[in-house]
């Protein structure tokens, strides 16, 4: 995150579960959740402020239940607000986190109303529908989709489509209990992939976000 900051980034985007890994239960467990996440939010505080950015950190969260979430982070290390999965499976590696409740939609200062999404909350085309009805100007989601048999089939283009907002995914990649190295992050615009990249070891992607005319543009890639 500091080096997409001093590329000149001010909101960065996280994958899905970037904290722990996906598949990550069945290696270490649950119970560090709780304990240690007032250590690991004070620890992502500050790094939004060493940076200077808005932070949508993918990670495990407890609050009462274990939730699949994306938590914002202000500049000044506040927390803005969150989502959690929604779409969540029952069974395997995400068989440990209860199902938000809600579509979320958070205004953030210079960017606009943001409608945020986990993976395949984006599946959901009530969801997308419910989410842009609150009034959105760019739909972002992070995410742990692989290709495959289940992997994304056009749910991305769609929800641009369907809403008419730029749609920006953040996915995993390398291999964790699945093999991501497929995996793509994408701009979606107006029902087509506008922008994608993937390959088998992190990168920054940075994208210039025009919030007046809801529109990204000049996607490049830092390896």
């Amino acid at each position: 995150m500091l080096r997409a900051s001093a590329m000149g980034a001010q909101f960065v985007v996280t994958p899905e579960l970037t904290i722990s890994g996906y598949g990550f239960r069945d290696l270490i467990g649950t119970d560090w959740i709780a304990e240690q996440q007032a250590a690991l939010f004070a620890w992502a505080a500050d790094l939004t402020r060493r940076a200077s950015v808005f932070l949508v950190l993918g990670t495990p969260e407890a609050d009462r239940h274990l939730f699949n979430s994306m938590i914002l982070f202000a500049p000044d290390g506040a927390r803005l607000g969150h989502h959690r999965k929604i779409m969540v499976l029952k069974i395997g590696s995400e068989s440990w986190s209860t199902a938000g409740d809600r579509a979320t939609t958070i205004a953030v200062d210079g960017i606009g109303r943001l409608g945020l999404f986990v993976c395949a909350d984006m599946y959901s085309r009530r969801l997308v529908d419910e989410t842009a009805a609150q009034g959105v100007d760019l739909l972002v989601s992070s995410a742990a989709w692989a290709p495959g048999h289940h992997g994304p089939n056009g749910e991305w283009e769609r929800a641009s489509l369907d809403t008419g907002r730029p749609v920006l995914v953040c996915n995993r990649t390398g291999e964790d209990s699945m093999d991501f190295r497929g995996s793509q992050s994408v701009a979606a615009v107006g029902g087509k992939i506008a922008s994608s990249h993937c390959s088998p070891r992190a990168a920054i992607v940075l994208v210039d976000w025009m919030p007046q005319a809801r529109r990204l543009a000049n996607w490049r890639v830092l390896q």
